[in-house]
């Protein structure tokens, strides 16, 4: 399957988006929803949910999930095509008891399950989920939403603050309209009372850090060099003892700070959410091994500095994995200058800039 449609969220209002993708599920009884974090899949499709809605999903991916919105007239021919028969471990006497898997259980557990588990790329699950739903005659259609680069950088930085609004808004419209839904959570606040989905609360303080606000501060990089940056992180690690970081891209042999330097709070995680915030990253296409699973939505080498303070190897396992998961270099810098990173020529590079830096203290 391609994508069939890309529509730049900018260029339109909420409402105007949304009206888009009502007049789409009229159209076709399946939609998938793909595109950048902050593209406003979710947001859009939220607002477009009316009496026409039967279902919508998310997908279980660590970027980017894709939003699937299916028609009410496909729920319900889905639920009544039973295409399975599973034996239970239950047994009546001698006799072993089976439940039916419907189409519609297939389509979601595809979405819930095999797609997180395999990692698979968002076409593949919409080509896994547009087989099931070809042969009972019912059609689906990709479809990109983006934005203005300057854009996303901004909704993924303060998605938050609107998330409660969001998902009280989806919880409502599940009950007006008796529409199926898997969605627990947007970026920041998360359903409280899952068995009656009516209750909107924000995370604990144990939520994995996604936006800037979970940072204890950030310090503006306008202006500043490499070897300024890097002198912050080494005071940091030494002063506050809490990790800094700061995100540069490589591109056609010129380099370029492209994020404020972070300094973590409590629960935050410097690298992850550097990425999410300031470049956003989708899932590759295929069904992929350990490396490279994701892509960035800006074109260049991305490259995550941040510093070490405590006891061993400056590069732990989670920055070799970092590395090779998103195809980025990751670099980090000791209390005492000591630099290692997964690319041995910026090591040499940014080792050759802290000596002149100190030789020029001398």
């Amino acid at each position: 399957m391609e994508i069939s449609e890309t529509i730049n969220t900018s260029r339109h209002t909420k409402q105007e988006a949304a009206k888009i993708l009502k007049d789409r599920l009229s159209e076709t009884a399946i939609l998938i929803l793909v595109g950048p974090q902050g593209g406003g899949k979710t947001t859009i499709a939220i607002e477009s949910l009316d009496e026409n809605t039967g279902a919508i999903f998310e997908g279980r991916v660590r970027a980017a999930q894709p939003v699937i919105m299916i028609r009410r007239d496909a729920v319900k021919k889905l639920k009544n095509l039973v295409v399975e028969h599973r034996p239970l471990p239950i047994y009546e006497g001698d006799q072993q008891l089976y439940t039916e898997i419907t189409a519609y259980d297939a389509i979601r557990a595809t979405i819930e399950n095999i797609f997180d588990i395999l990692e698979l790329g968002e076409i593949e699950l919409a080509t896994k989920i547009s087989s099931i739903a070809k042969e009972h005659g019912i059609d689906t259609r990709i479809i990109e939403l983006i934005a203005e680069p300057d854009e996303l950088r901004i909704r993924r930085k303060y998605r938050k603050d609107d998330a409660k609004a969001r998902l009280s808004t989806l919880i409502d419209k599940e009950k007006k309209y008796h529409i199926d839904s898997d969605i627990l959570s947007i970026q920041g606040a998360k359903i409280l009372d899952i068995i009656n989905r009516d209750k909107v609360g924000a995370f604990s303080d144990d939520e994995i850090s996604r936006t800037t606000d979970d940072f204890d501060k950030t310090i503006q990089t306008d202006g500043k060099t490499i070897a300024e940056c890097l002198k912050i992180l080494i005071q940091t690690s030494k002063q506050e003892k809490r990790e800094a970081g700061f995100l540069v891209l490589h591109k056609h042999k010129h380099e370029r700070i492209i994020s404020d330097i972070i300094i973590a709070g409590e629960h935050s995680t410097i690298g992850v959410t550097l990425l999410e915030v300031y470049v956003g990253f989708r899932q590759k296409g295929g069904i992929l091994g350990i490396q490279e699973v994701y892509k960035p939505d800006i074109v260049g080498v991305i490259e995550v500095i941040h510093s070490h303070h405590g006891d061993g190897e400056l590069l732990s396992t989670e920055d070799h994995g970092a590395a090779g998961r998103f195809g980025i270099i990751v670099t980090v810098i000791g209390t005492n200058g000591s630099i290692d990173s997964t690319h041995y020529p910026r090591k040499k590079t940014l080792q050759g800039i802290m000596y002149e830096e100190q030789k020029a203290k001398r």
